[in-house]
């Protein structure tokens, strides 16, 4: 094989036997090197054959603009939630993730900290996913010593949500017009129009979102949150509730579902905020 193109010391762009294009990894594969020079299979480490071309794009263009170190890290979390998770995520999350892992970092370093609203859904919700997200936040503290916070495992438990449910396009489809579905009783009985450029949308159906792929995967959880959260949430927000019982009504009659006190509570704050906003 000849380099195409070199990203660093560490990785180039190389072609396999069939002649498509491969992105090679290997300690020093590039060093002392030009485009053009020949490379062995024994000096790679690692492959990635991104089968669309677009995605790959991306990914070259992600590779020549940050260290080699965020690939390696990146893989690392890859790796284990497959292990953890016993499934195949889908080779976009090489890119999502790297590109994350690299702006994570850059963030803490310039006093940036982003804390997220979804951190108790997603620990109790996505346990396995989390435990990923506390591993990853664990490696990268170490790799580039920093001291990332607890709502960064949630941002890479997220990653590791989506590129579960990339990987199965049909349960994709099936989530977005359950989505769909739920914006439209909110929609109709609290009688407003979301303003989709908002924080509280996009917050809403980032949860819809977890929430179908639960129903869709037969994920059910136990209820935690006692009577006394539920009718205190019910008082504050007497629409959002009512508004989430009719969510309820609809999951459980076109999708055969029915949601537990938990999962009404968080939906309740949710079609709260929104209908706020």
């Amino acid at each position: 094989m000849r380099i195409k193109k070199i990203f660093n010391n560490n990785v180039v762009l190389t072609e396999n036997e069939a002649g498509r294009e491969i992105v090679a990894m290997g300690r020093g594969l590039a060093f002392k090197r030009h485009v053009g020079s020949k490379i062995t299979c024994e000096e790679i480490e690692r492959i990635y054959t991104l089968s669309s071309r677009s995605m790959m794009e991306k990914f070259q263009e992600l590779l020549a603009s940050i260290s080699s170190d965020y690939l390696c890290v990146s893989n690392k979390i890859i790796d284990y939630a497959q292990n953890l998770l016993k499934c195949q995520l889908n080779e976009s999350v090489y890119v999502s993730l790297t590109d994350h892992i690299h702006m994570a970092v850059y963030r803490i370093r310039n006093g940036i900290e982003i804390r997220s609203i979804l951190l108790t859904e997603v620990r109790k919700f996505y346990d396995k996913e989390y435990d990923v997200g506390m591993y990853a936040v664990q490696a990268m503290n170490e790799c580039f010593n920093v001291n990332l916070p607890e709502d960064e495992a949630v941002f890479i438990a997220l990653h590791i949500v989506d590129a579960q449910m990339e990987f199965n396009i049909p349960i994709a489809n099936k989530i977005m017009q359950m989505i769909q579905d739920i914006t439209n009783v909110i929609r109709m009985v609290c009688k407003i129009e979301f303003d989709k450029d908002s924080i509280q949308y996009y917050r809403l159906v980032t949860h819809l979102k977890f929430f179908a792929k639960r129903v869709f995967t037969e994920k059910e959880s136990e209820d935690e949150i006692d009577d006394e959260m539920n009718l205190m949430i019910k008082k504050k927000y007497p629409q959002a509730f009512h508004c989430a019982e009719k969510v309820a009504d609809l999951v459980f009659a076109k999708y055969h579902y029915r949601i537990n006190s938990d999962e009404k509570f968080y939906l309740t704050i949710h079609i709260a905020k929104v209908t706020q906003k």
